[in-house]
C-alpha cells in the first residue's frame, strides 16, 4: 500500500519525535497537513533541542519557531 502525501508527512513527524539528530533540514514541512498537525509540528519544532534549517512559505510557522531568518526574493 502506498502512503498519501499527508500520511508520509505524518510518518515523518512521528520520526522527528524520536530522532537524536542535532540538525534537521525541513523543506515545506506543513504541506499536506491539516491545522491540527501543523500545530503539533509547531510544538515539536519549538521544543526541538537541535538546529533546524527550515524552508517554508508558512509565515505563521516561521514566526513561531524561527530565531533567525534569511528571506530570499522580494517580500510581498
Amino acid at each position: 500500500t502506498e502512503l498519501s502525501g499527508g500520511q508520509r508527512t505524518r510518518l515523518a513527524l512521528a520520526r522527528l519525535t524520536v530522532t537524536r539528530s542535532p540538525f534537521l533540514v525541513l523543506d515545506e514541512p506543513t504541506n499536506h497537513l491539516d491545522i491540527r498537525m501543523v500545530e503539533a509540528l509547531e510544538r515539536l519544532l519549538v521544543d526541538y533541542p537541535g538546529t533546524i534549517l527550515l524552508a517554508s512559505h508558512d509565515r505563521r510557522l516561521v514566526e513561531a519557531v524561527a530565531t533567525r531568518k534569511l528571506v530570499l526574493g522580494s517580500p510581498e
